[in-house]
């Protein structure tokens, strides 16, 4: 079950300007300009190091230093009495709400979609048991009772902790759940046993290590979480791209499998079972046979990217490049790169989302694009 947390969060005044993406979201120049001009921004403590001779438990524990730092200055503060909280992210017409609280990941039933690198997660978890605090919540989904989303409309009801845009246009509204109703969601969240990883396979990996490493620290069995409905949910496609160097391939090589038809209709949605972007002109295309479309990039790779291009791994082939799926035309980006083959794909739906990971399966990469996108920051899990 989803447990109050208590937690570390910015002050009310500076609540704006603490929460930030990951370091890898920002390019060179943007990071350059928080680091020089927003001293309060979470990249200040997590901020790479260039100390060529650092070794991995030198910056992390010049991480914690620099988090100890800013909880001295008063920036974070760690509320008295544990709560949940409820966020809300609203972003290009869409609105996204979910329960923010503490899973115990040796008894939550987590299910996964996606394979993780082990390398990744024992570096990650390296890092958690040095700097000792989680700071970006992963995503899980189930399906919400009434009873909790009358209280998740009762909350909205009060004024939120903190209420701001931030320079990329996206909403972030904060509530502390009061007392009263702090009770009333831990009984409607009593039986919620189950829940769908949606984002953070690597940091789920990596905390399951540090609990058994830790395994006296109670705080440390616990993960920072935000459980959504599923109906709530964002799961949008990414758009494939390709470098074709050395290749000769036109519409002709689709023909014997697929019907084909110039794109006249907006990129709201993908209105075929691909849609495919070559010689300056997309191309909606619908297989001709039976065929399972449940998983787009599933069919997508065994009909077209291993028979036509020779593509056998679609996570290493460095010829794919991966995007966002927009609602607009992004081609001329992507020409610009030198790429000037692409392909749009339906998303997948939540209900294939939830069959692969009851079965245990896993997806293909970059199945899924997921929203929302949740900042680091917001609200630490401190376990040491």
């Amino acid at each position: 079950m989803l447990k109050p947390l208590s937690a570390y969060r910015p002050e009310g005044n500076k609540a704006h300007l603490v929460p930030s993406r990951s370091v890898d979201a920002y390019t060179p120049a943007q990071l350059f300009d928080k680091l020089e001009n927003n001293p309060y921004s979470f990249l200040q403590i997590i901020r790479p190091e260039t100390e060529i001779l650092m070794t991995n438990e030198d910056r992390f524990e010049r991480v914690r230093l620099r988090l100890d730092q800013f909880i001295s200055k008063g920036v974070f503060k760690l509320d008295k009495e544990p709560s949940y909280f409820l966020y809300e992210q609203s972003v290009a017409g869409r609105t996204y709400t979910g329960i923010i609280g503490l899973l115990d990941v040796n008894k939550a039933k987590i299910h996964l979609h996606e394979k993780t690198l082990e390398s990744r997660e024992d570096l990650f978890a390296e890092y958690l048991k040095i700097t000792g605090f989680q700071a970006e919540p992963v995503l899980v989904f189930g399906k919400a009772t009434q009873s909790q989303k009358d209280i998740v409309s009762e909350i909205k009801k009060g004024g939120p902790t903190f209420d701001f845009y931030t320079t990329n246009e996206i909403g972030h509204r904060l509530w502390t759940v009061s007392s009263d109703l702090c009770n009333s969601l831990q009984e409607a969240l009593k039986d919620q046993q189950e829940y769908f990883l949606a984002d953070g396979h690597h940091r789920y990996g990596s905390t399951c290590k540090v609990a058994k490493a830790l395994v006296g620290n109670k705080a440390a069995q616990c993960i920072l979480t935000m459980y959504m409905d599923e109906e709530d949910i964002g799961i949008d496609s990414f758009e494939r791209w390709l470098d074709t160097t050395g290749l000769d391939i036109g519409l002709e090589a689709f023909e014997h499998n697929f019907s084909i038809s110039k794109k006249t209709d907006d990129f709201e949605s993908v209105d075929a079972d691909l849609e495919l972007f070559t010689q300056g002109q997309w191309y909606c295309l619908n297989y001709r046979g039976r065929l399972d479309k449940s998983l787009p990039p599933a069919y997508l790779m065994s009909e077209v990217l291993e028979p036509i291009f020779g593509i056998k791994d679609a996570k290493k082939d460095k010829r794919i490049t991966y995007l966002h799926q927009e609602p607009f035309d992004q081609s001329s980006v992507m020409l610009s790169k030198g790429l000037n083959l692409g392909f749009r794909l339906p998303p997948v739906s939540v209900e294939v989302l939830k069959k692969t990971a009851l079965e245990g399966g896993t997806m293909p990469p970059k199945s899924t694009y997921i929203e929302p996108k949740l900042r680091s920051g917001m609200l630490l899990h401190l376990f040491k």
